[in-house]
């Protein structure tokens, strides 16, 4: 037994609550409502073309289309960061190879030792779970690797003294790493410390939601947690580390026109 379906009308009236946030934005006089509007339209937009190719995927169910689709939303992810971050898209072969192996890694591990779908490459697995894993890295790498390199930046000094006095760049670079790593995993450490008190995780009530147990849809909830926290770790730790090469020149300064144009 399934979620029960939503009507065209229940659709339509999903979207009616938006008014609430409309009259914010007139009482307040900020001026976004294009920018809402659009945003809230892309989002709409996608997720129909996303479902209209899950169907697809799901009814075809091959190993081929289900890998090129995860590698898909890998290089769109790493694309995100990059603009996210600020740092220019010459960044891009570097840090995709930290989210490509974090994804394929765990991917693999949780599929073949935790999850073992039927078939393996079962797409109503693969995707959803590489989804969340990806969507957790993305948001995690955002804040790490905007942040180690916005304070490096602001430090040039400090920085420059390390690398005058002898340091490798990745010597000189530990300390911002390690106050950048704190900041990305703040939150994910509090949200996880309030799980179930505060809130039910999506995956658990989307269970829930489709038919299964609940003991079940916790079992679920706990492993792919335990998956994401394993692959925000690999991501956003090999992001950094990756783009250092591409980040500093052979003396161990900060190349020029590293920054995109949301940097400056």
């Amino acid at each position: 037994m399934g979620a029960a379906d939503i009507s065209t009308l229940g659709m339509v009236l999903a979207y009616l609550p938006l008014v609430l946030t409309l009259l914010v934005f007139r009482m307040l006089r900020i001026r976004m409502v294009g920018t809402l509007l659009v945003s809230l339209g892309r989002m709409s937009v996608q997720l129909g073309l996303v479902g209209l190719y899950l169907t697809v995927l799901f009814r075809f169910d091959h190993p081929a289309l289900n890998v090129g689709y995860v590698l898909f939303m890998t290089a769109v992810a790493n694309y995100t960061v990059l603009r996210s971050s600020g740092l220019s898209l010459r960044f891009y072969t570097a840090t995709l190879p930290a989210l490509v192996v974090a994804i394929v890694a765990v991917l693999s591990f949780y599929t073949l030792l935790v999850f073992r779908p039927e078939p393996l490459y079962s797409a109503r697995y693969m995707i959803p779970i590489a989804g969340m894993l990806l969507g957790n890295s993305m948001n995690r790498c955002i804040v790490t690797v905007e942040r180690f390199y916005s304070s490096i930046r602001r430090d040039r000094e400090g920085f420059a003294a390390y690398v005058t006095f002898g340091a490798t760049v990745r010597e000189a670079a530990t300390p911002y790493l390690r106050s950048a790593y704190r900041a990305g995993i703040a939150p994910v450490l509090a949200n996880a410390a309030t799980m179930g008190l505060v809130s039910l995780p999506g995956m658990m009530t989307g269970q829930i939601l489709g038919g299964s147990e609940p003991a079940v849809a916790i079992k679920y909830q706990i492993a792919i947690i335990l998956a994401i926290f394993a692959a925000t770790e690999l991501a956003t730790v090999l992001s950094v580390l990756l783009s250092l090469r591409r980040g500093f020149d052979r003396f161990g300064f900060l190349r020029e026109g590293m920054f995109g144009r949301r940097s400056t």
